[in-house]
């Protein structure tokens, strides 16, 4: 897979799996107000809408990968392994989009359906932020503005 879209969308959950593997377990729990998705809750999201595109435009990529159910509060191992999973098929869905020139029922070209994923990644990534300041607990520095370090290759925890 040697398409820029997929590059970049593998940067994008690079980010992703770099913020989760800095985050405390304690911390998952942490929601920004009373009945929203916890911490947890917003990377499990972020894994359930990427497998429900595919339902939608490329069914027989999803595989053996299973979404999570809706009140579940998976922990970190759970969620990479889940994220990493629906990473590797939603590539293969942008790789056939860009070989077609069109992604099923979407109205944009492939690079804007990408566009898409990664805005509403990164706004999941921000709520999660969010929740766990207004909780009190502040990720250092380095974290914050570590997963804005695109292509810089970090161990991931």
């Amino acid at each position: 897979m040697g398409s820029q879209l997929v590059e970049a969308w593998g940067m994008s959950n690079e980010a992703n799996l770099y913020l989760l593997g800095e985050i405390p377990h304690a911390y998952l729990a942490d929601r920004y107000s009373a009945r929203t998705r916890t911490v947890a809750a917003q990377f499990a999201h972020m894994h359930n809408v990427r497998l429900r595109w595919l339902k939608h435009a490329a069914p027989e990529l999803i595989g053996e990968v299973v979404s999570f159910p809706r009140a579940a509060q998976p922990g970190k191992a759970e969620l990479k392994k889940a994220l990493q999973a629906s990473e590797g098929r939603i590539a293969g869905f942008l790789e056939r989009c860009e070989e077609a020139g069109k992604v099923k029922n979407w109205s944009g070209s492939p690079a804007t359906v990408l566009g898409y994923l990664i805005a509403h990644e990164a706004h999941h990534r921000g709520l999660a932020m969010v929740a766990m300041r207004l909780s009190g607990h502040r990720l250092p520095k380095e974290v914050v503005y570590g997963q804005w370090q695109w292509g810089k290759k970090r161990p991931l925890r």
